[in-house]
């Protein structure tokens, strides 16, 4: 059948072969197109009886502002959205619980997911600030080899706090602070000292600077205290518990006032008594002299400041 089909096609002319083409396209074209038409209304048809399937969705948290690095993170910076479960990024926090108090990793940006990577959850990792105690403030004050325990309060450690004050009358000492946290001595933290960063030659130095952690009114006495004497520390032994009495103020006397206090007190004497004779009367003005009496031819007699006889 197949050589009668080409000894046909052979006896065709040249003009017929290209009538017979064009109409085998013809046919083609209109069949194809038929085809794709009724596809198409079937899809249709299918979408309009079956309904399309939801998106699987879950609520996660977002950033709703900048977050600066080691910025801690607050519950307005933060709101909850709907995010395609296939789009969730791997340690995505899912309540701002968990998030509200941490410090930033690093810059978290607006409409960014607040993922675990992006937090600080150990704080040993966010260096110096990681040690400060809540609701405290890390403040430094001058100390001197003797004022600062000879070099032997390390970060760590706990010490009492001691002002002396000075003046003409003697010294006054008191216990300003106890049982505070030393965060640093001369920029030597407990970080430094646990990794062995510190500089030898900065451990054999003396000490000059101590780092308190303190209640932010506390750290307000100290530095006011410090502008008025000088500051002593007193380290605490390891898991120390106070018994007994102790003097809260202590205060001594210079030489020169325990001297003038010894000494003893002047008896007071009246002053004496000088007698003066009493000023002299002044005396009587002279008595005006009489009236000459009328003179004779006699002589007279003057006795004083009278005429006793002519």
């Amino acid at each position: 059948m197949f050589s009668k089909l080409m000894d046909v096609l052979n006896d065709l002319q040249p003009r017929q072969l290209l009538l017979l083409a064009g109409g085998t396209a013809v046919v083609m074209f209109f069949a194809v197109y038929f085809a794709l038409t009724g596809l198409v209304s079937n899809t249709e048809t299918v979408k309009k009886t079956v309904p399309a399937t939801q998106v699987a969705t879950t609520q996660v948290v977002m950033a709703r502002e900048d977050i600066p690095a080691r910025t801690v993170i607050q519950e307005d910076m933060l709101e909850m959205r709907d995010v395609p479960v296939d789009a969730i990024p791997r340690g995505a926090m899912m309540s701002t619980h968990e998030i509200v108090g941490q410090p930033a990793a690093s810059t978290i940006y607006a409409g960014d997911v607040i993922t675990l990577s992006k937090l600080v959850v150990d704080k040993n990792k966010t260096g110096f600030v990681g040690e400060i105690p809540d609701n405290c403030r890390a403040v430094s004050v001058g100390i001197s080899e003797i004022t600062g325990v000879a070099g032997f309060a390390k970060p760590g450690d706990y010490v009492d706090v001691i002002l002396v004050q000075k003046d003409n009358a003697g010294a006054t000492s008191r216990f300003l602070l106890k049982d505070v946290l030393l965060l640093g001595i001369n920029q030597d933290t407990a970080q430094e000292k646990d990794g062995n960063k510190t500089d030898k030659a900065k451990l054999k130095g003396k000490p000059a600077i101590a780092t308190l952690a303190l209640q932010p009114d506390d750290m307000l006495q100290l530095i006011s205290a410090a502008a008025v004497g000088e500051i002593y520390l007193a380290l605490r032994p390891f898991h120390t518990n106070d018994t007994g009495n102790f003097l809260n103020t202590y205060t001594t006397k210079s030489e020169k006032v325990a001297a003038a206090a010894s000494a003893p007190e002047p008896v007071r004497t009246s002053p004496p008594v000088v007698y003066q004779p009493a000023p002299a009367a002044p005396s009587a003005a002279p008595r005006a002299a009489a009236s000459p009496a009328p003179r004779s031819a006699g002589y007279e007699i003057i006795q004083g400041d009278k005429v006793v006889a002519n």
